[in-house]
């Protein structure tokens, strides 16, 4: 039996959320709670520490290696992340220098040689998903093997960066065990999603489904392909039933990329729900030309279901199809009409700053968003990331800063052609002050503040890190 520690680096709120970091989620990492469960199923001994989750920091977490004294530690990074993760690594090293340290991720599968020649303290990293390769890869290393024969693998051999045969994705995804949340510490109480993205507490997210089919250039898709692979209902079932009994879990998060894409799969969750009568809430994410079927809608609703989120991006077709969103403008607005009919609450992602914006088409969008009955929206300006096609061609359409802790979805790295930073800073900031700051909105938001009075004070930090983001830092109010 081998012992193995898998963390997350410390992110804080305040790097994450910016202005908003008092009311930012502290959920679980979902891939270190599935690596933590195939390897405790192989019979190993693991401990997973989510430090950015729990708010912990480096020493604090060097403590906690110190103690449970790994066999082989395992790392996880997004992009963003990765300077963190690299510093951890390096104090790691430093009292155990002979510990291997694997690497995994988002981030080190979009550039897996660039991570291990830039960051020599990893040993091994892992390509894709994670769970046979970590298994496999784990039996090797234990065995004092050189893990060639290993699909999904890099490391360094004969003073070069060298890659196994690449690992399908897996098929059979209900062949894998439940994520490992017994392993977390004190679940489900010390996480919570961001403030007003749930109902009832406590909550928590899950993965029904793996890989996305569509081509949107500004994505990453590395890790689960663009091959959708699905849980079936009975084990998606099975699992909420899990987190209720086990931890009291009173609101699922379907965090899948396209949680609408099978229609019948849909149904079948949602009328199993009600048979259960769990009485739980939930809500999801899916594609605005996925919507058109009232009947569905009406299901989603008494099952449970009170928000849909949508990535509508832009309010101008032409940006919308260099993008290749595969959607329509009058498709989005069809769906936000439809979602609301059915009574449930529709938020829309947006993205200011893809190739051929223009200070028109930012006012555009904002009129487009304004117009149609959305709840919520997030905006945030072009992040290339890694592994994404605009990554590869951000330089023909305008200017990339490549700094990858910059890459966080607070700072502005890419510019397109004929914009500058700031003139991007202040269309977002003008959008979320012409959505947010009408009666409609604030209303909706009073109403949702008195179904849970209990997040008063949060409302109220809330507010002032909203009022900071949009009208800068001189902004005075006192909570």
């Amino acid at each position: 039996m081998t012992s193995i520690f898998l963390a997350n680096a410390p992110y804080s709120l305040e790097e994450r959320y910016g202005n908003l970091a008092s009311v930012g989620a502290t959920l679980p990492h979902l891939g270190l709670l599935m690596l933590g469960a195939v390897l405790r199923e192989a019979g190993h001994c693991v401990r997973i520490l989510d430090a950015s989750a729990q708010g912990l920091g480096y020493e604090e977490t060097l403590e906690e290696v110190k103690k449970f004294q790994p066999d082989i530690i395992g790392l996880t990074a997004v992009t963003p992340s990765i300077i963190k993760t690299v510093k951890l690594a390096s104090m790691i090293k430093d009292i155990c220098p002979t510990t291997p340290i694997i690497i995994g991720g988002p981030h080190f599968t979009a550039v897996p040689e660039q991570t291990l020649m830039d960051y020599p303290v990893f040993d091994y990293g892992v390509v894709g998903e994670g769970e046979d390769t970590v298994v496999e890869l784990v039996e090797a290393l234990s065995a004092d093997k050189i893990p060639s024969h290993v699909a999904g693998v890099a490391f360094r051999g004969n003073g070069e960066i060298r890659f196994t045969p690449s690992r399908p994705p897996i098929k059979g995804l209900d062949s894998l065990p439940f994520p490992a949340w017994e392993l977390l510490d004190n679940f489900p109480a010390r996480y919570h999603p961001a403030l007003f993205k749930y109902k009832k507490l406590p909550a928590t997210h899950i993965i029904s489904a793996r890989g996305c089919p569509n081509k949107c250039i500004f994505c990453d898709t590395s890790v689960f392909s663009h091959r959708v692979r699905f849980h079936s209902p009975e084990y998606i079932l099975e699992m909420i039933g899990y987190l209720i009994k086990n931890f009291g879990i009173k609101e699922i998060i379907f965090e899948d990329d396209q949680f609408l894409i099978k229609k019948k799969r849909v149904a079948r969750i949602c009328e199993g729900i009600l048979k259960a009568k769990w009485n739980i809430s939930w809500c999801c994410s899916g594609r605005v030309d996925s919507v058109k079927d009232p009947a569905l809608l009406k299901l989603m609703k008494s099952s449970g279901c009170w928000q849909i989120n949508y990535g509508i991006e832009s309010g101008n077709q032409k940006i919308l199809d260099f993008a290749r969103k595969g959607i329509t403008i009058d498709q989005t607005e069809k769906a936000v009409r439809l979602t609301r009919e059915a009574g449930i609450l529709s938020k829309g992602y947006f993205i200011f700053g893809l190739p051929y914006e223009t200070e028109e088409t930012m006012k555009k969008t904002i009129r487009f968003a304004r117009h149609i009955p959305l709840n919520d929206i997030s905006a945030f300006t072009l992040t290339p990331f890694p592994g994404s096609e605009m990554y590869d061609i951000a330089e023909q359409h305008g200017t990339i800063d490549k700094d990858f802790e910059k890459m966080n979805l607070l700072d502005v790295v890419y510019v397109p052609n004929g914009l500058s930073k700031e003139k991007l800073l202040y269309y977002q900031r003008l959008f979320m002050k012409e959505f947010y700051l009408r009666p409609r909105i604030i209303g909706n938001y009073l109403k949702r503040l008195l179904a849970n009075p209990s997040n008063s004070f949060a409302m109220l930090k809330a507010s002032y890190g909203f009022l900071r983001s949009v009208f800068g830092k001189t902004v005075t109010f006192h909570v």
